[in-house]
């Protein structure tokens, strides 16, 4: 592995110098692309960095949003479904008591009362 990122980092090195000494180029040329290739670069950094402050910023946002308005809505569900059951608990009761007298009458039922 060592062998190879040296070859790649002669041969690097090697096609930079060649292309370097071969272009056409004059000397103020290639400074000013390479000013150039940095100054994008640099810009680019810039784009990315408040990119990322614009993307905090929005999860802060829906952080508070939900805060706001998600925590109060579970609340509110919450209480609703308690005082459901209170209010249904009574007739619950009832259904469930008369379920267990029908299936007393079932089960108290022999084959003979069938016929």
């Amino acid at each position: 592995m060592a062998k190879f990122s040296t070859g790649l980092l002669i041969g690097g090195i090697a096609g930079t110098l060649y292309a370097l000494l071969t272009s056409k180029k004059t000397g103020q040329q290639r400074q000013r692309e390479v000013a150039n290739y940095f100054t994008d670069l640099t810009q680019a950094t810039g784009d990315v960095q408040a990119a990322v402050g614009e993307f905090a910023q929005a999860m802060n946002n829906l952080k508070q949003e939900m805060n706001q308005t998600l925590q109060p809505a579970i609340k509110d569900i919450t209480a609703s479904v308690e005082e459901a059951e209170f209010e249904m608990s009574p007739r619950v009761d009832a259904i469930n008591k008369r379920v267990e007298v029908i299936n007393d009458a079932v089960n108290s039922i022999t084959p003979d009362d069938t016929k």
